[in-house]
């Protein structure tokens, strides 16, 4: 696809405990796990980072930084969208690690005509597993600018296309140790 895969990296790992991208899974980190699912369908591949502290190792991929230090994904969107060389990115937390390429495709289309395309489920949403256009970065950029942070508040501002019935199991994040055993024990039963 003529589209960006932008893997957001620069979060704190508060509940985790330890640095998210760099844990290892298998034999690689999750970062990479991440990134080497959902490239092969993307003609960019970018990773955000809040700082260069953050990378406690070299990557292949191109790397972007915070404008705003400790302002959340929304400010890793920021950095994606001023960065990408396409009109399209496709944004997804390092910790999310089951979602699938159809996914990214189905929203990278539906962004195509709208701001962002963002998967729902239960009147939930996730605003960093989605699509979005350079067309949202105008809202993004005066959000953070005010000092507002929250990607939702921001999500609810643009032009979104729902995503709706797609297995919400994709979209679950590795917040706690617990939840990287349960991706461990899966990744094991697949081999």
């Amino acid at each position: 696809m003529e589209a960006t895969l932008l893997v957001l990296a620069g979060g704190g790992s508060r509940r985790m405990g330890r640095s998210k991208p760099w844990i290892e899974v298998g034999n690689t980190v999750l970062l990479r796990y991440v990134v080497e699912r959902l490239a092969p369908a993307f003609s960019e591949v970018m990773v955000s980072f809040s700082e260069p502290e953050q990378m406690e190792q070299h990557i292949p991929y191109r790397v972007v930084f915070d404008r705003k230090r400790n302002a959340g994904p929304l400010a890793g969107l920021e950095a994606g969208l001023i960065g990408s060389h396409r009109d399209v990115l496709f944004a997804v937390a390092c910790d999310m690690p089951y979602v699938t390429q159809s996914a990214a495709e189905l929203a990278v289309a539906a962004a195509r005509s709208c701001d962002a395309a963002i998967p729902r489920h239960d009147g939930l949403f996730e605003p960093v597993c989605g699509a979005y256009s350079k067309t949202a970065l105008p809202a993004i950029v005066g959000a953070l600018d005010a000092g507002h942070y929250t990607a939702h508040d921001v999500a609810e501002q643009l032009d979104v296309t729902w995503l709706e019935d797609l297995d919400p199991a994709q979209f679950e994040s590795l917040n706690t140790p617990a939840d990287l055993e349960r991706f461990h024990a899966a990744l094991s039963a697949q081999r």
